[in-house]
């Protein structure tokens, strides 16, 4: 059995008297694991933590990476030894999830498809949420660190022909987008603004994130919410769910969940915001639209062949087919007329879910439309090929000045830079500088060595004061930390 646990560690153990001038540890201490670290009861962070202040790093506990490698290895194995129907069903379950969660009734047959979901309840790796619903129809929660199912094999090359000229304009995109609620979202982490009781930020703590920006005209307004840049990204973090206000204190607190969303490369970070700004139902033609956008390249798709040839090659895309005496049928609650899975079915429910789709393409910078017609803007070709653009280099002084010209970063490393350091000037191009308390704030979550490592593969040579300077602020940082979360072995 495990259990969570919160351990203080000290550098040194002369530092544990040092801690004893300002507060009683032993009276908070559940037991002593060695010389320099103590489990600590949850008192600790009540009492205790309170009157450290800064003198303590509070810390979260992290899985180990190869932890999860193991996992999912094993996962894969446990797939692997399913049915062939069971394993079928299992995919078609993931390619239909949100946030780990399926609808029964969009993903399977109830009743053609109950022994495989029996079958997926019965290995773990589905859990059911509506036990007292109707059967196999409502949510399931699928297992976490499952491996991806296999894609499905689509061909659109019929539907691509030359981009006419009546094409729109493309709006703003999705990767300057995510770069600017990267920066805003560092910028949140250090200020954590109040938002007034009619709604919008506090004009004093939006100046402040108006200096910390480095944007003069947001800290000579006051006003983040109708500013035509900032104002988007502050959108754009809420659509991610980065953002959270506390009821009591009406603070703006940034959900650091924002790591995995931003992580990887530009076009991984753009592909999980388009899942997070499009409607749940429409999540399974992701995959199609991104075919038919790489194989046009420069070129244009024509809407209804690729809506022909999607139903063609796809049909149950977006739901499959129940059988009931003899006929095909889309998915139906009790009560409900029943509506034939056919072509012209097809039209009028999957061909207007294309059609919400691509608006919402459109909507984010993706794709740019003429009647009948869509093609990719340049962040979705790059979305579309999986492949971001080659980076310039970055550049780093031995005053801590970080230099980035455009395209030369992720919109991850964005993030990251915004947390360690203050943004000096914001133009084409951005300089920042490391700061000892931006390190600080960043360690909560992070190593020193993973920005180390950030900044030396961006960056073609790194002065050697600058990581010196580095290791000793994180030295400096580190002489107390409170881990929180430790998962620790208790008898049964």
């Amino acid at each position: 059995m495990r259990r969570a646990v919160s351990i203080l560690q000290v550098a040194d153990p002369a530092l544990w008297d040092r801690l004893a001038e300002r507060v009683d540890v032993s009276a908070h201490t559940e037991s002593v694991l060695d010389e320099t670290r103590r489990i600590v009861r949850p008192s600790f962070s009540k009492v205790a933590l309170p009157r450290l202040g800064d003198a303590v790093l509070v810390r979260y506990a992290r899985r180990a990476r190869a932890q999860d490698a193991e996992t999912v290895d094993d996962l894969s194995a446990k797939i692997a030894g399913l049915p062939s129907a069971a394993r079928a069903t299992l995919h078609a379950a993931q390619r239909h999830a949100l946030d780990g969660v399926v609808v029964g009734l969009h993903a399977w047959d109830p009743e053609r498809d109950a022994p495989q979901v029996r079958a997926l309840f019965g290995a773990g790796l589905v859990e059911d949420l509506d036990p007292d619903g109707i059967p196999y129809a409502g949510r399931y929660r699928l297992r976490a660190d499952l491996p991806p199912p296999p894609p499905v094999a689509t061909d659109f090359s019929e539907a691509v022909f030359p981009a006419p000229d009546d094409l729109g304009p493309a709006s703003s995109g999705p990767a300057g987008i995510l770069h600017d609620a990267a920066s805003l979202a560092g910028a949140l982490d250090h200020v954590s603004p109040k938002r007034t009781h009619k709604g919008p930020l506090s004009k004093t703590d939006v100046r402040k994130l108006g200096r910390r920006l480095g944007a003069s005209d947001l800290a000579d307004s006051g006003l983040l919410e109708t500013h035509p840049r900032w104002g988007l990204a502050l959108r754009a973090l809420e659509a991610l769910g980065a953002v959270s206000m506390d009821p009591l204190t009406r603070e703006l607190h940034l959900d650091l969940g924002l790591d995995e969303t931003l992580a990887g490369e530009t076009t991984d970070a753009i592909d999980r915001f388009i899942h997070k700004v499009l409607d749940r139902d429409l999540h399974p033609l992701v995959p199609a639209l991104r075919r038919a956008l790489q194989q046009a390249g420069d070129g244009a798709v024509d809407t209804v062949i690729f809506s022909d040839e999607l139903r063609d090659q796809h049909r149950d895309v977006l739901f499959v087919a129940w059988h009931r005496e003899g006929l095909d049928l889309y998915p139906l609650l009790p009560g409900e007329r029943p509506r034939p899975y056919d072509d012209d079915m097809w039209e009028r429910v999957e061909g207007r879910a294309i059609d919400r789709a691509l608006r919402r393409f459109e909507a984010i910078g993706l794709v740019r439309q003429a009647p009948g017609v869509f093609a990719a803007t340049d962040d979705g070709r790059q979305w579309a090929q999986a492949h971001d653009a080659p980076r310039p280099p970055i550049w780093v002084s031995s005053d801590l000045e970080v230099i980035v010209p455009p395209g030369a970063i992720t919109a991850w490393e964005r993030f990251q830079l915004e947390r360690l350091g203050a943004c000096l000037s914001r133009d084409v191009t951005d300089r920042y500088r490391l700061e000892r308390a931006g390190l600080r704030r960043w360690l909560q979550t992070h190593d020193l060595d993973e920005a180390i490592a950030m900044l030396q593969r961006r960056a073609p040579g790194l002065p050697p004061n600058v990581l010196d300077t580095l290791r000793a602020w994180d030295q400096s940082v580190r002489q107390v930390v409170l881990t929180r979360g430790v998962l620790v072995d208790v008898p049964d």
